[in-house]
């Protein structure tokens, strides 16, 4: 299945100490073929992704395995979607 994750990050919250682990987790998702896209927002508030995963425990699983959601910098509104 496939998800799109609008990922925003936690106003007030500063994303500069925990970047080198988030964005290795994320490569290792990538890696995993989990994370399929990740669009960076130009105006810095966030990212769009789009997730392959068996169902949205998986994507929950994933997700929460990320540094920015375990210090709750970033926040995610998750909705399964089909690639047309």
């Amino acid at each position: 299945m496939k998800f799109h994750v609008d990922a925003r990050f936690v106003e007030g919250k500063d994303p500069a100490p925990e970047m080198a682990a988030e964005l290795a987790r994320v490569n290792e998702l990538r890696d995993a073929g989990i994370i399929e896209q990740l669009i960076r927002r130009t105006d810095n508030t966030g990212a769009y992704l789009i997730l392959d995963a068996t169902d949205a425990a998986a994507v929950k699983e994933a997700l929460d395995s990320l540094p920015f959601a375990r210090s709750a910098t970033m926040t995610f509104a998750v909705d399964a979607v089909e690639i047309l």
